[in-house]
């Protein structure tokens, strides 16, 4: 049996990212988005976006005629977006 050391350089975004948000929160982002009836062309405002979970389903839904923006008061959580799906485009702003 082989083990590896944890990796002692993520920082608590990504592994907030590659540890929650697979097992919590990614299954939630398109329920929530549907729930909210986000249509080709809104604008979306996601407030606590975190690494992005609910803003990307929005993106999605909202389609390239639409907006989304992601808020969220932990700088770490928006310097490491949730990766968007294939054919997505994601941009990163952050103002401080």
């Amino acid at each position: 049996m082989t083990t590896t050391a944890p990796d002692r350089t993520a920082g608590p975004a990504e592994i907030y990212d590659r540890a929650f948000v697979p097992a919590l929160f990614a299954r939630w982002g398109p329920v929530v988005a549907e729930t909210a009836r986000i249509r080709p062309g809104d604008r979306v405002l996601d407030i606590a976006c975190g690494t992005g979970a609910l803003t990307l389903a929005a993106a999605e839904r909202a389609g390239p005629s639409g907006s989304v923006a992601g808020l969220d008061p932990n700088l770490g959580m928006l310097v490491f977006p949730a990766h968007p799906a294939d054919g997505q485009s994601c941009r990163s702003r952050v103002v401080s």
